[in-house]
């Protein structure tokens, strides 16, 4: 996917904002959202979340094994 390993941590570092930026606001649009609107808004967060999860980061995990973050580590042996 990505072969420099500092472009690789870019990458990393920005999908993963993105990612608990997105998750932040879809929590602060709990207490406005309709219901209706608010279950839109989560479907298609949880979309592109798992999107960019499946097909950016865990490749990028897989080539580069220390950006990985504690937490995830052994994922790939659990799927």
């Amino acid at each position: 996917m990505i072969s420099d390993p500092a472009s690789a941590r870019c990458v990393s570092i920005a999908t993963e904002a993105f990612i608990r930026e997105l998750s932040i606001a879809v929590e602060g649009a709990q207490s406005s959202a309709s219901p209706e609107d608010l279950e839109k808004l989560k479907r298609a967060s949880g979309m592109v979340i798992g999107s960019m999860e499946i097909e950016l980061l865990w490749p990028l995990y897989k080539q580069h094994p220390s950006l990985e973050p504690e937490s995830l580590k052994g994922w790939e042996a659990e799927s």
